[in-house]
């Protein structure tokens, strides 16, 4: 058989089919006994000999997983490495001594020294023969003699130690020195050949062979005086293939860090495999000596573009016809071993190197390079012969309130050769994980780590790659805390309701009959219900029809006849929303129930606080219908102020505690999140981080607020923050299910429809100073008369109160202006703020203090003069004015001025010099000023 030297395989299938047809056939198939029998022969095998041996030695080995090397372009090599045995024998032509070894049928000559053996003569281990040449008898024989003449056996008994060796001599020029053979063992120095030009190491590194054998003549087979020598390799062997490449030229290929010097000892096995009467094989030890060098072999091999090959076809580099390139290497660990490939693209002519460990799959892992073993190695330069796009959102911003947004990857490959164009793209798939998270306290600056996967909500872990594809990121809401104890209160309240049956706030949880209002108070988290009646439409379970008439009109300007919004006009709600909310995320769930009657909410613990919203119900084309207050308080609206009639009169009042939506000083901190994934693209390896910055904020709302309210109007005007703000932009921040419900300001003369549709819109004055377009004296009192003295009102449907409580009539709050006499029945709190008072509940001083803190009003229009301690300033429209003023609205229309309302006013601007104290303040309409509701009896 005509075999080459190094058999590669890739696979398992390849590996049964190579054992099945070679295993054995390597040792010479026709042996010819010599023609003495006293004379010593020989005959020679080489390679791999099945009897038995570890499957690592007499097989090849599956192909493993491939190792990963990344080179300094960014290109990616991957190395496929397989095991099999070195089955060659051997020529020794000097001209060619680093060509791979071919078969016995090619040996030219190689050389022996025999020894008498210590166990079979008086004069053991002495010299027989000495290093002599042994060439075969006839061409194409099988018996070969030593070319100097016959040596004959010293007899029929007499063992022989035969020391031999291949392919290598042991001269002055030599890189085998120190030849020994002695007591069965043969041993000698190498170092490896590496060319004195450079870059063509391989070639000049022969594959050496030795061979021991012990016989006497007897022991030959039929006695016929031919001693069997099976050759073994005393080096590994390192190739390598092209598995899956780009076209272009291999320039070179580099070995580093090996030891390339050391000292071999071959010695008979312990227990010897016998074939016939010979006995053979040995084992090779090696040690090795000196630093680790490099060996680079300069070569030119061209190598095909993968596409245009065969499936799974293999491109030789190192062997077939460049066989002598191969590298042969003293048997060592790969530990620290790295390979280098340059390669020059076809069309680009860039030249691509990589560079790695060589160690296996797992470079933490290496593997022993043994004798008389072939190590192959398959390059797939997947990313020379494609190249990659991996391209992911590096930085998502999420502003306060916001928790989703979408990012993109773009995850594909396109032939290099033949560019980036549409029909030459591939999909590539990737996968992606949450790496870590962590949350800064705005309070304090402080840093820790949190679990990712308690934030994710919605996250896409893989994808199928792609051009450009976007996928979407949910997470969590930001942690939020506050400074103010009621606060905590309301966090650790006892939840009323829950989604299966909500709390019902038009029936006190279903302990009082149903009534109706404009506004709820809500002092605990928990999941809650309203019907969708108008206002305070229905008052002891029946239907209220003294709070509306024909002048109150719907969202559509139409009368309202029933309480019942479903059943007004044929209207049809559809869904429920919620407008704004000056607490973030606060309000969950937001919906209709099944039936369409209800409006159902959730009010999430971590995030309970003192704060207004507006949650309202819309129709298909996505009009409000109709919107609803909603009050987080920790305050029990139980408790009172009673008022004495200050005009003498045995009327009392019952004030409420606090002003409509009061909001306490305090700081509001939202936690900043920074979240970091990882995204990898399958086959190139390349990894993409993305960041998720989730902004937190510090909100300072040092100074207590309230609610606004134009005059007549049913819905609440977000709070200032602070009593030194007062642009229109110092709005308490808010939370809306559209951008388009944030507070904003227009033009006035406009419909109660209008007004009804667009909850959130201050509408400032026009041609007068009522943002109606109509003049209706009855919006928040339905009883008849507007004089300042009356004593009684009637509640409306479109009175911002919550349920037991209405807009005051004038005079309740004349006690605290002495009967409005001009002066205050009370005092300035001398807090070095001057904006808070001090009133008595009943006339000449008497009853205690009350606490007024003055809130100012919203101004609609430019340019009205206020007082800041002395200083005049310029109102903005939308804006607070008149800062240091208590401005409470009543429920009458101005007798003279059908655009005007009484108000209580009492202001004392510091170092202005203006001092009002009135209950009768005729207010333009279209000024928001709060509310200080009293008891509806």
């Amino acid at each position: 058989m005509n075999r080459s030297m190094f058999h590669t395989i890739g696979t398992v299938a390849a590996v049964a089919v190579m054992l099945s047809s070679c295993a054995k056939n390597e040792v010479i198939s026709s042996r010819r006994p010599a023609l003495d029998p006293d004379a010593i022969a020989f005959s020679v095998s080489s390679g791999f000999v099945p009897v038995d041996m570890p499957e690592s030695k007499s097989g090849a080995q599956a192909e493993e997983k491939p190792a990963v090397l990344l080179g300094d372009n960014g290109d990616t090599l991957y190395l496929h490495p397989s095991v099999v045995p070195n089955e060659r024998g051997f020529s020794a032509a000097p001209e060619t001594r680093g060509a791979p070894i071919e078969d016995a049928g090619d040996i030219d000559s190689f050389f022996v020294t025999a020894k008498i053996s210590d166990g079979g003569s008086e004069t053991p281990d002495a010299l027989y023969i000495d290093e002599e040449e042994v060439t075969c008898i006839e061409e194409g024989g099988t018996i070969w003699t030593t070319s100097e003449g016959q040596h004959f056996w010293p007899d029929e008994s007499t063992a022989l130690d035969f020391y031999a060796y291949a392919n290598i001599g042991f001269d002055n020029n030599s890189p085998a020195e120190n030849l020994v053979c002695e007591n069965g063992k043969l041993g000698f120095s190498y170092k490896i050949v590496s060319s004195d030009s450079g870059g063509s190491d391989a070639e000049q590194q022969p594959d050496i062979l030795f061979a021991l054998a012990s016989a006497s003549r007897s022991q030959t087979e039929g006695g016929d005086g031919t001693v069997d020598l099976n050759f073994e390799h005393a080096l590994a062997g390192i190739q390598f293939r092209a598995k899956n490449i780009a076209g272009g030229t291999i320039k070179s290929i580099t070995i580093k860090n090996v030891y390339g010097q050391g000292y071999c000892t071959y010695s008979l096995l312990d227990s010897p495999v016998v074939e016939g009467t010979v006995t053979k094989n040995g084992t090779f030890k090696w040690t090795t000596t000196e630093d680790k060098v490099d060996f680079s072999q300069a070569m030119d091999v061209k190598v095909q573009e993968s596409s245009t090959l065969p499936e799974g076809k293999l491109q030789n580099v190192t062997t077939g016809t460049n066989n002598e390139m191969t590298f042969m290497m003293i048997p060592q660990s790969t530990e620290g071993v790295e390979v280098e490939i340059k390669l020059e693209g076809d069309l680009d002519k860039k030249t691509y190197t990589v560079s790695g460990k060589l160690s296996g799959p797992d470079p933490s892992s290496p593997i022993t390079w043994e004798a008389g073993n072939l190590y192959i190695y398959d390059i797939s330069t997947d990313s020379i012969n494609w190249t990659y796009v991996f391209e992911v959102t590096s930085s998502i911003e999420l502003k306060l309130g916001e928790t989703s947004k979408t990012y993109n990857v773009k995850s594909y490959r396109y032939r290099t050769q033949l560019g980036d164009t549409p029909e030459n793209r591939e999909d590539i798939p990737w996968n992606a994980e949450g790496v870590s998270a962590t949350e800064t306290n705005r309070e304090d600056g402080t840093t820790t780590d949190t679990n990712i996967d308690d934030i994710i909500t919605n996250f896409s872990k893989n994808g199928n790659g792609g051009f450009s594809s976007d996928y979407p990121l949910e997470i969590t809401r930001n942690q939020m805390h506050t400074t103010y104890d009621g606060d905590i209160k309301l966090k650790n309240a006892t939840p009323k309701g829950s989604p299966e049956a909500p709390y019902d706030l038009s029936t006190s949880g279903g302990t009082l009959s149903r009534e109706t209002a404009n506004c709820y108070c809500v002092n605990a988290p928990g999941t809650y219900q309203l019907p969708l009646v108008y206002g305070n439409a229905i008052k002891g379970g029946n239907h209220n029809t003294l709070a509306y008439n024909s002048q109150f009109k719907d969202y559509l300007n139409n009368s309202i006849e029933n309480p019942y919004i479903y059943n007004n006009h044929g209207y049809q709600p559809y869904d429920a929303c919620l407008v704004w909310s000056d607490g973030f995320y606060m309000f969950e769930n937001i919906h209709l129930n099944e039936d369409k009657t209800m409006l159902v909410f959730s009010l999430n613990k971590d995030y309970m606080q003192q704060a207004n919203a507006i949650l309202a119900v819309r129709d298909e084309q996505g009009q409000i219908m109709w919107s609803w207050h909603i009050w987080v308080t920790e305050r029990s609206l139980d408790e009172i102020h009673w008022l004495q009639d200050g005009l003498g009169s045995n009327a009392t009042y019952g004030m409420m505690q606090c002003n409509l939506g009061w909001v306490d000083g305090k700081m509001v901190y939202y936690n900043d999140r920074s979240l970091k994934f990882k995204f990898t693209q399958t086959g190139s390896g390349y990894v993409k981080e993305m960041t998720v910055n989730q902004a937190g904020d510090a909100f300072d709302y040092k100074d207590v607020g309230s609610t606004y309210y134009q005059w007549g109007r049913k819905d609440p005007i977000v709070a200032l923050r602070n009593w030194d703000t007062y642009r229109f932009e110092d709005y308490r921040l808010h939370e809306t299910s559209d951008p388009k419900y944030a507070y904003k300001k227009a033009p006035g003369d406009v419909s109660i429809g209008t007004t009804i549709q667009n909850p959130n819109i201050f509408y400032l004055m026009g041609n007068d100073t009522d943002w109606l377009d109509g003049t209706i004296s009855s919006l928040w009192d339905n009883s008849s008369g507007n004089s300042s003295t009356k004593e009684t009102s009637i509640k409306t449907i479109y009175d911002p109160s919550p349920r037991g409580y209405k807009v005051p009539v004038p005079r309740a709050f004349s006690v605290f202006v002495n009967g409005d006499a001009g002066t205050l029945n009370g005092y300035l709190f001398n807090d070095n703020v001057h904006n808070k008072y001090r009133v008595h509940p009943n006339r000449n001083g008497a009853g205690g203090d009350i606490p007024l803190t003055a809130t100012g009003q919203r101004a609609d229009r430019e340019n009205l003069e206020a007082y800041n301690q002395g200083s005049p300033i310029k109102s903005t429209s939308g804006g607070l004015w008149a800062m240091y003023g208590v401005y409470y609205w009543s429920c009458v229309q101005t007798s003279g001025n059908r655009n005007a309302s009484y108000s209580l006013c009492i202001r004392n601007d510091w170092g202005g010099g203006n001092t009002t104290y009135t209950y009768t303040f005729g207010g333009a309409k279209t000024m928001a000023r709060p509310v200080r509701p009293i008891k509806d009896i």
